[in-house]
């Protein structure tokens, strides 16, 4: 089967409305991590909480818990 889905969505997006990653993951049945903070681009930035979630998803093909927060 196809592998596991994971959207990573920012609660202050300057550009992507929150809302939107809550409706991608729901619609294509992946999993939402909530990033709490304001810049678009969160992954392999320097946050620690984000960056091992995507690193474990690139070489694991693994998601968190579902409504996993950083």
């Amino acid at each position: 089967g196809l592998p596991p889905i994971l959207v990573v969505s920012t609660t202050n997006d300057p550009a992507t409305p929150y809302q939107a990653g809550v409706d991608l993951a729901r619609q294509l049945g992946g999993t939402l991590v909530t990033f709490e903070g304001t810049q678009h681009t969160v992954a392999l930035q320097g946050d620690s909480c984000i960056d091992d979630i995507v690193t474990r998803y690139l070489v694991d093909v693994t998601v968190p818990s579902p409504d996993t927060r950083c």
